[in-house]
């Protein structure tokens, strides 16, 4: 039997970001890319409605307080300086929590891959978490899906949250939790419709019960849209923000415009910072695991 090139499965824990949730499960080790002790037990997010300014808790040092913020705070009150610093400290925990999240997933699917191509049995439960998960991701197959629901750093994410929502002042997010700008096709989701139409007719942006789903729903949209590819496989090797940006020139009308938008508002907040923070494990809770 080969090594396992992907991941080897051991008895952990996992987060889950969105509040009202039961924050249980597991953390898979993977080989490549995700570095989790076994030791590590459940961390335990803490659950703040923003109703002013210093509900957000600050952002310092190399570890970050696992937070689930629920907006009902306009930041367009707020002096511009003051409001990017609370909008940052706003998004960096979740955006931790969700690409944490992801990763487990993503792990467990490597370790899936491992069984399959070793002719192991895949039991009821495993198959349907794959299936599922493939057509989640609009994935061709499940090696596809591993590669599709890869993350890219936090520096990105900021930058995009920052100028699709005006800093956390625009309507889309203040009535929506939608911090992209994610449009919705859908009559049948939660939506609230956009200012302005196009000749086509109106337009309609997803409305999110928190700013946790507003971008595990960005991450899903870059892994599943096929304007997106070129980006999916730039991320796998390369490691510079400024140079990987490039590639999203087709997530905005404006193309290149949109993208060296995104490059000064890096440069001008110094959003790299913000990629080599982790989740606080001081905030971990022990006794709560359980196996697949």
């Amino acid at each position: 039997m080969r090594d396992r090139h992907y991941l080897q499965v051991m008895d952990c824990s996992r987060v889950l970001g969105r509040a009202g949730r039961k924050l249980r499960s597991i953390i898979v080790v993977a080989l490549v890319g995700l570095t989790v002790s076994c030791d590590d037990p459940v961390l335990k997010p803490a659950l703040i409605v923003i109703r002013s300014a210093n509900d957000i808790v600050s952002v310092q040092g190399k570890w970050v307080r696992p937070i689930v913020y629920s907006n009902a705070f306009d930041f367009g009150s707020l002096t511009v300086s003051r409001k990017k610093k609370k909008f940052i400290q706003m998004m960096v925990p979740a955006i931790l929590l969700v690409k944490h999240n992801i990763a487990v997933d993503r792990s467990r699917v490597g370790h899936l891959i491992w069984r399959i191509e070793n002719e192991e049995h895949l039991d009821a439960g495993d198959s349907i978490f794959l299936n599922e998960k493939i057509k989640e991701y609009n994935a061709g197959n499940a090696k596809d899906l591993y590669q599709r629901m890869a993350t890219h750093p936090t520096s990105i994410v900021l930058a995009q949250a920052a100028i699709e929502s005006g800093w956390g002042s625009s309507r889309f997010f203040k009535e929506a939790n939608n911090l992209f700008g994610i449009w919705s096709y859908n009559e049948a989701e939660s939506r609230i419709k956009a200012g302005q139409g196009r000749e086509s007719g109106d337009i309609y942006v997803r409305k999110y019960p928190d700013i946790n789903a507003s971008i595990e729903d960005y991450f899903k949209t870059l892994a599943r849209v096929n304007a997106y590819a070129k980006f999916r496989s730039q991320r796998q090797t390369l490691e510079d923000p400024y140079k990987l940006i490039y590639f999203l020139n087709r997530y905005s009308e404006r193309k290149y415009k949109y993208v060296a938008d995104l490059s000064q508002v890096m440069k001008k907040n110094n959003l790299t910072q913000y990629d080599s923070l982790k989740l606080d494990p001081s905030y971990y809770r022990e006794n709560d695991k359980i196996t697949f």
